[in-house]
């Protein structure tokens, strides 16, 4: 059992969150921290040269891109497996990570970059509503209702899901309490409902809250 795993970044951070989650799923001792200087840091770039958030450092292991930090922690770590062994259930798991990272995780960066600007282009915004929507209606219809994403565990399709559903509500309240999950998308709903119980997934967000009420972020 590894010590403590040193996560670098900001629990806001769905990637960083995302690996949050895993840890917690595992039982691993973990740290979120993130110097001063932030990504850029010093410290981070002896480690990582391209600067990037999460960073990990598992003993003398030291690893980025928060996909590649899940599989290996869940390789070295065989406890509460997060990607099952079967081929269609390891390939059901997976695809749900990656609707959520490549489609709308992507759709939710390109609004939260418009709202921070503080002027939103509004062609720009309507475009990416449309393909959200269309991401959205995709998951729906691939993620069960809960209580969890796929099958009867806890899994990294769970990791994947709930950082994003966690920066879907957070860029609805940017644009001003937006419901961006919409009302008849009833699996993701149900799905987002069930899934907030999770021991692992309230400290999670507790924690999310805790650290932008503590920063203004």
């Amino acid at each position: 059992m590894s010590k403590e795993v040193t996560i670098y970044g900001t629990i806001t951070s769905p990637y960083v969150n995302r690996v949050v989650l895993a840890c917690r799923r595992k039982g691993l001792n973990h740290r979120v921290f993130l110097p001063e200087g932030g990504s850029k840091s010093p410290e981070i770039l002896a480690i990582n040269p391209l600067g990037k958030i999460p960073t990990i450092k598992d003993g003398r292991t030291v690893l980025f891109e928060s996909g590649v930090i899940v599989e290996y922690l869940d390789v070295k770590y065989p406890k509460n497996r997060l990607v099952p062994a079967g081929a269609n259930a390891g390939a059901r798991v997976r695809l749900i990570g990656a609707m959520c990272e490549n489609y709308i995780l992507l759709m939710l960066i390109r609004l939260f970059v418009q709202y921070m600007n503080g002027k939103p282009d509004k062609a720009i915004v309507a475009d990416t509503i449309n393909k959200l929507d269309d991401s959205l209606d995709a998951l729906n219809q691939f993620i069960q209702p809960g209580p969890y994403a796929f099958g009867k565990s806890f899994s990294a399709a769970d990791c994947y899901a709930v950082s994003a559903m966690v920066f879907l509500e957070r860029i609805g309240k940017m644009m001003g309490s937006k419901d961006l999950l919409g009302k008849n998308r009833r699996n993701l709903k149900r799905y987002w409902t069930a899934i907030k119980k999770e021991p692992i997934v309230k400290q999670t967000m507790a924690d999310i809250r805790a650290y932008a009420i503590k920063t203004g972020r």
